[in-house]
């Protein structure tokens, strides 16, 4: 396992195929403080997981090619990206996704204040009222 290197501000990966999804997370997150880093398919979320070892990972399920539940058990598998907490925002319930290697699960479409909440309790930041 490979240590994530220090930043200014938590990195978040955000993947999903469609860009006015990625630009809506990133609206919400990046005034909270967040660097953002977006791509829209799981074979590039790899890449860039292994490369960047972000912080956090966000990621919708269904895309082309490698979707988000095979994109994340690669990278549950891969040593330097094994404990890259993610989050799934996506348009399917979380019952019907069952076992997902996810930290929390949100449905789309996802609300500011709950996306903000949950980014900050995977990453064991303070809430806006501790800070």
């Amino acid at each position: 396992m490979s240590t994530r290197p220090r930043r200014d501000k938590p990195l978040v990966l955000i993947v999903d195929d469609d860009l006015a999804s990625r630009e809506l997370i990133a609206s919400y997150l990046e005034p909270e403080g967040y660097a953002i880093v977006m791509v829209s398919s799981g074979t590039a979320a790899i890449e860039e997981a292994r490369r960047l070892l972000p912080d956090l990972i966000v990621t919708d399920v269904l895309m082309p090619g490698p979707g988000g539940l095979q994109t994340l058990f690669v990278l549950r598998n891969t040593p330097e990206t094994s404990e890259i907490p993610a989050i799934v925002v996506s348009g399917i319930s979380p019952r019907i996704l069952g076992l997902m290697p996810a930290a929390a699960y949100l449905v789309k479409p996802v609300e500011r204040q709950n996306l903000v909440q949950t980014v900050r309790n995977c990453l064991n930041l303070p809430t806006a009222q501790q800070a």
